[in-house]
């Protein structure tokens, strides 16, 4: 899916989206991210905004799920004040991270806020990561 914002333009300083952003939009699939920062060890090769439970101080992963249905509140008013038209999320994707070293009701919880707050369409596509050692069957 391109990008709302043309390659190599700052995101605005306000933090909101430009109001070329809700042209087309409606013809466009909603597709939402929700990013979990959490992993059991560092990869070498990642580039992504992860802590291992040594490197955070002051933040608790129990405290995580609170703080990203907030985060969905917030995303929805930043699209409804740039014009885009409702619509309800066609995939769902929990990335990190390892999403899966939270509690199944955490992400849960999430996936709710989601569908609370935008809808998940029919057939939509929702999947997670996770490593091998973060799942069982």
């Amino acid at each position: 899916m391109p990008s709302a914002l043309p390659i190599a333009d700052p995101a605005p300083a306000d933090g909101l989206l430009p109001s070329t952003v809700a042209e087309g939009a409606g013809e466009r699939d909603l597709g939402v991210y929700l990013h979990v920062p959490f992993c059991r060890v560092r990869c070498g090769y990642c580039d992504f905004n992860t802590y291992t439970a040594s490197e955070i101080r002051g933040v608790k992963q129990s405290d995580y799920a609170s703080q990203a249905v907030a985060e969905v509140a917030f995303a929805a008013g930043v699209l409804e004040s740039a014009g885009l038209p409702p619509r309800a999320a066609s995939t769902v994707f929990f990335g990190g991270g390892t999403p899966t070293l939270l509690p199944a009701a955490d992400l849960t919880r999430m996936l709710a806020a989601v569908r609370d707050t935008w809808g998940i369409a029919d057939g939509a596509e929702v999947t997670t990561e996770a490593n091998p050692d973060s799942v069982t069957p």
